[in-house]
């Protein structure tokens, strides 16, 4: 009985199996005649577009139930600039047409989605008008650039914080708590080994994990960010606020010869004469 038993849950288990490679299969064949669709539509309306990209939580293996498919498709004259969107069965379906020439711009502008660190968007060549093309444009991703370290926008947004506090406007308090916050990673990008990330979800893991941040770093970013896992009063975004921009501002001064030639030459006055530390600790004092 135990060895029919045995026998038993080995055909189950190939039974799974087999069962789980036909779905496979059978789900990479209806995403293939779904990109196959979607190319013959975009060319019927876009009838000078060269390339067609598949790009976004399709090609980085991260689509769920829900996930749309995202195109970049490509023309070779422009300035053009539309979005096309669909659904093909309960599939949503983008797809972002662009010259060639502003789609590659696209490598010198800093991406917000990435709280301005370095990335790239994976990308998969669907189809090409021809041979030339696709040696021309085919590439595994479209690298965009960190963005340069903006104390003033810092600084700024920590006023901001102290403004709405001594106001009692609690929104205000953690709107302007979230834009602080947000250009935190890209301040101390220059001081912190950061690979490109490729997705949100991954830029946010990049931005709270720096090795060289201030001590409460990570805790007041995501307090800030409105991103704990359970509820901040506004006075703990506040006292978050005023902790990050502070210790965010010292990082900056114990690496003066890394942000020297990046910040403005007033600013790098005032970081090292510590006019701008008394200010945000009078700001939250």
């Amino acid at each position: 009985m135990e060895q029919f038993t045995e026998r038993g849950h080995h055909a189950d288990a190939d039974h799974d199996t087999a069962h789980a490679v036909t779905q496979l299969t059978a789900s990479l064949s209806d995403m293939r005649e779904l990109v196959e669709r979607s190319v013959a539509r975009v060319r019927r309306e876009e009838s000078d577009a060269v390339a067609m990209f598949l790009c976004g939580s399709r090609v980085r293996g991260e689509a769920g139930l829900f996930s749309d498919f995202d195109f970049d498709v490509l023309v070779p004259k422009g300035p053009r600039d539309r979005a096309m969107e669909w659904f093909d069965g309960p599939v949503r379906v983008s797809a972002w047409v662009r010259d060639i020439d502003l789609w590659l711009a696209e490598r010198d502008v800093p991406q917000e989605w990435a709280f301005h660190l370095p990335c790239e968007d994976l990308l998969r060549l669907c189809w090409s008008a021809s041979d030339e093309w696709r040696e021309r444009l085919d590439r595994k991703a479209l690298p965009h650039r960190a963005g340069t370290p903006e104390l003033d926008h810092l600084i700024g947004d920590a006023a901001k914080v102290a403004n709405a506090r001594r106001a009692g406007d609690e929104l205000g308090l953690r709107l302007a708590a979230q834009d602080l916050a947000r250009s935190c990673p890209a301040l101390l990008h220059p001081v912190n080994k950061v690979s490109p990330v490729h997705s949100r979800r991954a830029a946010l893991r990049a931005a709270t994990e720096m090795a060289v941040a201030p001590p409460t770093y990570q805790e007041d970013l995501l307090a800030c960010l409105g991103l704990t896992a359970g509820p901040t009063t506004a006075a703990q975004v506040y006292t978050a606020a005023g902790r990050l921009a502070l210790g965010v501002l010292d990082i900056l001064a114990a690496h003066d010869a890394t942000y020297a030639p990046l910040l403005p030459a007033d600013l790098l006055a005032d970081l090292r004469a510590g006019v701008l530390r008394s200010f945000v600790e009078r700001a939250f004092g």
